[in-house]
């Protein structure tokens, strides 16, 4: 009997160290994400981008912004930290990942890059120069939001997207399994609608 645990133990501690253990995803910040697509003659022109943080991330990131220590975030605060702050985010194509009929496009650029913070969350809005022109044959693209560390889990809800300038549009929320990440554990959501 004791020899049959013994060998069950042994096998069970081979068998733990043999299976690849797989990371596990520990997001620390969590945003919620809304998005307006801004279409002009039909082309895509820009994609607005607002971040909302949640408590406990917006009080971790004020501590670094509010240089004067004052509990607010000024204007000449923000100014002097947004060139790092948007030469980081430059770096991830802004954590905004698209694809057009299956091709990512990256994008280097942002305008109107602002933080503010009130009742305690901070806000970051953006708006990426997009560009991209309509065709005679509709094409299919796929936004999502993510960071592929998972450091921070952005979450976009259908209601949270909307159009300005393409009435026909039809937007959906979808998995996007080509898009996985963090060692193809997660599998992000993206607005996908054609064009």
């Amino acid at each position: 009997m004791r020899t049959t645990i013994s060998l069950l133990i042994i096998f069970c501690l081979c068998f733990s160290i043999s299976v690849p253990r797989v990371a596990q995803a520990h997001p620390h910040v969590f945003v919620d994400s809304a998005l307006k697509l801004r279409f002009e003659k039909n082309d895509l022109a820009a994609i607005d981008v607002i971040w909302t943080f949640d408590e406990m991330s917006s009080d971790m990131f004020l501590i670094d912004l509010d240089t004067n220590a004052d509990g607010t975030l000024s204007k000449a605060e923000w100014k002097k930290q947004r060139p790092d702050i948007e030469g980081y985010l430059s770096e991830q194509s802004f954590f905004v990942h698209v694809t057009l009929d299956g091709k990512r496009i990256h994008f280097a650029k942002l305008n109107n890059f602002t933080a503010s913070f009130a009742d305690g969350i901070l806000t970051y809005k953006m708006t990426i120069p997009v560009g991209i022109a309509q065709k005679a044959a509709p094409q299919k693209m796929q936004i999502a939001i993510f960071d592929p560390s998972y450091y921070t889990d952005f979450y976009t809800a259908l209601e949270a997207v909307s159009v300005n300038g393409n009435t026909n549009l039809q937007l959906s929320i979808d998995d996007a399994p080509e898009l996985a990440f963090y060692q193809g554990q997660i599998i992000p959501t993206a607005v996908t609608f054609e064009f």
